[in-house]
């Protein structure tokens, strides 16, 4: 084992969770502050999450290849660069750019990252090790959201034209902490997929020799779809139709990473028991979504508390799996190949709720987000006890 290795995991994932939670709660509001309208906030999300669909594959074979260091800096070197387009160029053709530049930065540590943190373990102490790792990911990553996020608040409410400052400097120290990384012995990739070509059969390979993968990869796909809807339009929803002040909205993200934070650990124990699991948290979803926009403000309110904490108590448990479940040599890839399938329902949702969100308005698009929700347990066990 490496403890070093994983200590610096922890630490820039808190980088990287400052960085995201510094903009989360009022990205929206900075867009529209800047005359960006509702339908181009949904295609700049899809232009997002198309870059990352097209370089998550190639960036998780450099990972590979070159080293899971060196792609993890190369990361957080354009996060400093896509926050200074962001600052610079402010309309809807520069966030266009810096939106494919910031996507491009979270292919390259998506999967190095994480594979680099998981092959620093002995491979008998692995597999016990894993529910911990990112179960104690969650709660870094939550406790240094909670601060991004009231930052970002403040921002937003005093001086919203310097929300991507930080955003900078973080991408400058997430750079210089990389270099302490220590590759793994276990940073050898078959020769035969270090392509495209061949890490697409890998990939598909993968997939469908293990059930739970696949079934995974299917839940990840329709989780997108669930939560893109809310994810880009509880601000417009709050602040333009609810008329609640912005100076909140980080406050209103900063209490769901605090009841993360007390209940990640928690049910770090129901991991075993993942279609249990993934039923109570997508069904309390559907809930949450559906009655976001039908009742008073403080009923409102406390669901988007409660769906920012539910949405977060399930990436840890479909992280340990997918690692438990995977045996190659090339896990950054593999993990990147996830997150790019993952991203294409991305992309699919955020043209969908942009139009809708267009013709039929702001509710709608939780509504839809709230029906797929209940079905993503649904097909998951219905894929696992099919495919066993």
């Amino acid at each position: 084992m490496n403890p070093k290795n994983v200590r610096l995991f922890y630490i820039l994932e808190a980088v990287l969770a400052l960085l995201s939670g510094t903009i989360l709660p009022v990205y929206v509001v900075y867009f529209r502050h800047f005359g960006v309208t509702l339908l181009e906030v949904a295609l700049l999300a899809s232009v997002f999450e198309a870059s990352i669909i097209l370089f998550e594959l190639p960036t998780g074979l450099f990972a590979d290849r070159y080293g899971r260091k060196l792609s993890t800096a190369a990361g957080f070197l354009l996060f400093g660069i896509s926050g200074l387009i962001f600052f610079h160029f402010r309309g809807f053709a520069g966030f266009l750019v810096a939106e494919i530049v910031f996507g491009i930065a979270e292919t390259f540590i998506s999967g190095a990252l994480e594979a680099l943190a998981v092959d620093s373990f002995d491979t008998e102490k692995r597999e016990k090790s894993l529910s911990r790792l990112f179960s104690n990911r969650t709660a870094v990553r939550t406790a240094a959201s909670l601060a991004g996020m009231i930052g970002g608040g403040l921002l937003a409410k005093y001086y919203l034209p310097i929300l991507f400052i930080p955003i900078i400097a973080l991408g400058f120290v997430g750079l210089v902490v990389s270099q302490f990384l220590t590759e793994t012995s276990r940073n050898r990739t078959d020769d035969s997929t270090t392509n495209i070509k061949g890490s697409l059969k890998s990939l598909h390979h993968s997939i469908r020799a293990n059930r739970i993968i696949m079934a995974i990869f299917a839940v990840g796909v329709l989780a997108n779809l669930v939560f893109e809807g809310a994810d880009q339009y509880w601000q417009v929803l709050f602040g333009e139709i609810r008329k609640i002040d912005v100076a909140y909205f980080g406050f209103f993200t900063a209490v769901g990473a605090l009841l993360t934070l007390v209940f990640v650990r928690f049910s770090e124990y129901y991991y075993n028991r993942l279609g249990s699991y993934l039923i109570a948290c997508f069904i309390s979803i559907a809930v949450l979504l559906w009655v976001m926009p039908r009742v008073s403000n403080n009923y409102a309110i406390n669901a988007l508390v409660a769906y920012f904490l539910f949405k977060e108590l399930i990436r840890p448990a479909l992280s340990t799996h997918l690692n438990r479940q995977y045996k190659g040599p090339n896990r950054a890839a593999f993990l990147s190949g996830y997150n790019m399938i993952c991203s294409v329902g991305e992309v699919f949702a955020g043209v969908i709720i942009g139009l809708l969100a267009s013709q039929f308005g702001v509710p709608i698009v939780f509504y839809s987000g709230a029906v797929v929700a209940i079905a993503v347990p649904a097909i998951y066990l219905t894929l696992a006890k099919k495919l066993a």
